[in-house]
């Protein structure tokens, strides 16, 4: 595909912008106007998108709410981004196979064992990112935290952001291998837009939201103040907790929505 042909399908008429869907939060509408658009234009795997900057100015949104959305698709598998080198429609092959490997997402047994997972993979990987991070790697993780804060004021349930934030940690262990992980996962990493153990109250709602984000905050601290052990141990109580809270619903055999 050449260059003219990738920037004209990325350009969105005013008729595609208002026929985006009008729910969920600027970021996640954001992601799927993106997709949408690499969808109907017919961008092939490897074809280049448009920069962040030229992607707001096309969307009309901020550079925060692209870069939001990019961390979304790449979380989903849809696009990957190559340092120096730009945003590219993902190979099909990314996710071919991740049903198969990460098993059936509307059982809760499933989330339970990507979460047992996780616990394997992402403790140290906090651990590392408490040791290794730059300035930049920690602002990055701040923002993301930020990020999902701005979500659950907006009454969003922040799935794409805390996702942002899990991913921000594994870079700044200056390990790639962290990242492609848990971009392997996609919407398997935050489970909770596929199974909710939400209180089923909005006050409930908020306050279990509020506790997501006081288990990042732990996280962010110890990572700030290069505390290994200490992020170590935050990463394993946040996934732990989320362990248990799915475990509790396997105990109770339902499921909230």
């Amino acid at each position: 595909m050449t260059p003219s042909h990738q920037e004209s399908g990325m350009k969105m008429s005013m008729e595609e912008k208002s026929a985006a869907p009008a729910s969920g939060s600027l970021s996640e509408r954001t992601a799927r106007q993106i997709e949408q658009t690499i969808a109907e234009r017919d961008l092939q795997p490897g074809d280049r998108l448009p920069t962040v900057q030229e992607l707001s100015q096309r969307l009309g949104v901020s550079l925060s709410v692209v870069r939001e959305a990019i961390a979304s698709l790449r979380t989903s598998g849809i696009i990957n981004t190559r340092q120096g080198a730009g945003i590219f429609v993902a190979e099909p092959s990314v996710m071919d196979n991740r049903g198969l490997f990460f098993g059936d997402l509307s059982q809760i047994s499933s989330i339970v064992e990507i979460l047992e997972l996780r616990l394997a993979v992402e403790v140290e990987a906090a651990g590392l990112a408490a040791e290794r991070h730059s300035m930049a790697q920690e602002s990055r993780i701040y923002e993301a935290f930020e990020a999902i804060e701005q979500t659950m004021q907006e009454g969003g349930t922040g799935e794409a952001e805390d996702s942002r934030f899990h991913i921000a940690i594994a870079e700044a262990t200056n390990n790639r291998r962290f990242v492609d992980f848990l971009s392997q996962l996609g919407n398997a990493m935050i489970p909770r837009n596929k199974l909710r153990p939400l209180p089923t109250s909005r006050d409930d709602h908020k306050a279990y939201l509020a506790q997501l984000q006081d288990e990042h905050r732990i996280i962010l601290d110890a990572i700030s103040r290069k505390c290994p052990d200490e992020a170590r141990n935050a990463m394993r109580a946040h996934l732990s907790q989320s362990r248990d809270r799915y475990h509790s619903m396997i105990k109770a055999k339902t499921t909230l929505r």
